[in-house]
């Protein structure tokens, strides 16, 4: 057996969830989790960075070709490393 504490805005919903499909709670969370389950088991295929919000731009600022070429390079730590060393961040 297995007791889970929901938030009270999360119970509500379930409630109302289960009243219109006349489900039962338990019902509903196994086949929840067993869903969730499943999907963590499968091969996760690389998601696409999600496209960075522009609107503080105008449509003709230079800067927006710039943005997010660099999604998959180094970190700053790592080109810092690479340039001056471990230490480089240390009094």
């Amino acid at each position: 057996m297995l007791s889970v504490r929901l938030p009270e805005t999360v119970e509500r919903e379930l409630a109302q969830y289960c009243a219109a499909r006349k489900l039962s709670k338990s019902h509903v969370v196994q086949e929840a989790l067993a869903e969730y389950l499943v999907a963590a088991k499968a091969p996760s295929s690389p998601r696409a960075a999600p496209e960075p919000d522009l609107s503080f731009l105008a449509p003709d600022d230079p800067i927006r070709q710039f943005i997010g070429i660099a999604k998959d390079g180094m970190s700053t730590d790592e080109l810092m490393r690479m340039t001056r060393g471990d230490d480089w961040n240390q009094p």
